[in-house]
């Protein structure tokens, strides 16, 4: 008798046990790692927006000096919607003067990019950053305009099996230019366009003409920041000729890695100084960019 009571009194031990544990088991969740996101706003400060799935901000972290600054500015971020804190450090970057230096003539153009990987709370996220953040600079009567740059606007040809692509498309470099000279799609005709390294950075260098004008811009592949713009008046039929000689030339994104055996900080180089009338903006302090030196090239 005594041996069957210790048997169920076993058995009672092991049934607790079993249904303790699963008591104890930690309810299923669907929060992952992969569940967060970066936003990039590059105006020349540039600050990293940690934000998780539903878009709400979880860190500021300041990509430059510039960038520190600001960041340490701001308070009581943590947990605000993106759309709110881009607009509070829109007003912090036109506080500290970062609006009033020109490029090309032109205030610099606002660069909102999602990193590669990067959770979207939603399909119209983007977008609705690009929103909020115009109604910021129109409050504050700024005219810089806003470029977006999303998984649409990254290369694919550079994809690996471990990592999405960094590089944008020349489609989306040639935007940027036309954004930042203020010329519009429909009335610019490129003459040139080409890929290189400049100190181990990837940039496009684009020549184009557009009322008039004779522009010539390089453009970050990865970064979207415009390094150097310059322009200059030209006579209409030279511009025409020079305009015509491209309209039946094709160019693939792809191709453009092939360039990279070129010695690097050739490119362009005689573009340097204000000779030939141009009107110029040199951006070329390719040192805020010594951590692309790692991309394929």
């Amino acid at each position: 008798m005594k041996k069957i009571f210790r048997v169920i009194a076993v058995i009672l031990c092991i049934s607790m046990l079993f249904l303790s544990g699963c008591a104890a088991a930690p309810a299923a969740t669907d929060t992952t790692i992969g569940e967060t996101g970066l936003l990039i706003l590059r105006v020349n400060p540039e600050i990293e927006i940690a934000y998780d799935k539903d878009g709400k901000v979880l860190s500021l972290t300041g990509k430059n000096e510039d960038g520190k600054r600001i960041v340490s500015a701001m308070q009581d971020y943590t947990g605000k919607s993106c759309d709110s804190v881009l607009q509070d450090l829109i007003m912090e970057i036109d506080k500290a003067g970062y609006f009033a230096g020109e490029i090309d003539g032109q205030q610099k153009n606002i660069v909102l990019q999602i990193e590669p990987g990067s959770v979207l709370p939603s399909d119209h996220f983007l977008t609705d950053m690009s929103t909020c953040t115009q109604e910021a600079v129109k409050g504050l009567s700024l005219t810089s305009g806003i470029v977006t740059i999303g998984k649409s606007d990254y290369d694919p040809a550079y994809d690996t099996q471990s990592q999405s692509s960094s590089y944008i498309t020349l489609e989306k470099a040639k935007e940027i230019a036309l954004a930042q000279a203020n010329v519009s799609k429909e009335d610019a005709v490129f003459s040139d366009k080409d890929f290189d390294f400049e100190k181990g950075n990837p940039i496009f260098e684009l020549e184009f003409y557009a009322n008039g004008m004779e522009y010539e811009y390089d453009v970050h592949a990865v970064t979207g920041d415009v390094l150097k713009a310059q322009h200059e008046v030209v006579t209409e039929p030279w511009a025409n000729q020079a305009a015509g000689a491209d309209n039946g030339a094709t160019y693939s994104d792809a191709a453009y890695g092939n360039v990279s055996s070129q010695s690097s900080g050739t490119a362009g180089s005689s573009q340097n100084g204000n000779a030939g009338g141009y009107r110029t903006t040199d951006y070329t302090d390719y040192t805020n960019y010594t951590d692309d030196t790692d991309y394929r090239r």
